[in-house]
């Protein structure tokens, strides 16, 4: 069970990200120092497999398999659409999470010219 704090409940609801995509984040995206990511790459690998496992189970004609396997592809396309999702985890709280796809601007200084 992880823990939320107050910053990221609001960082959720401000960025539109619910409880549903960071449990898939949690899931399936990689750990790298405190952060977790899922990215478009790792999810495009991910759905793959989950393409090829639907079809194993179309043949076995299992309903209930199915519709969970269409639910977990539905939240990992909406992950994709936002570009990917980034959680920063300490221990067991969750501390932020954001967007994987956001570019910062830095402004660039010009020496001598103007």
């Amino acid at each position: 069970m992880i823990n939320l704090t107050h910053h990221v409940k609001e960082k959720m609801s401000q960025r539109g990200i619910n409880k549903e995509l960071v449990d898939t984040v949690l899931i399936y995206g990689k750990v790298k120092k405190d952060k977790v990511i899922l990215n478009n790459k790792q999810i495009d690998k991910v759905l793959k497999r989950l393409d090829k496992h639907h079809r194993r189970v179309k043949r076995l004609n299992n309903t209930l398999h199915q519709n969970n396997l269409n639910k977990i592809r539905s939240t990992l396309l909406k992950v994709r659409d936002k570009g990917g999702l980034t959680l920063v985890v300490m221990g067991e709280t969750l501390i932020t999470t954001y967007n994987t796809d956001i570019k910062l601007k830095y402004k660039r200084r010009y020496k001598g010219r103007k």
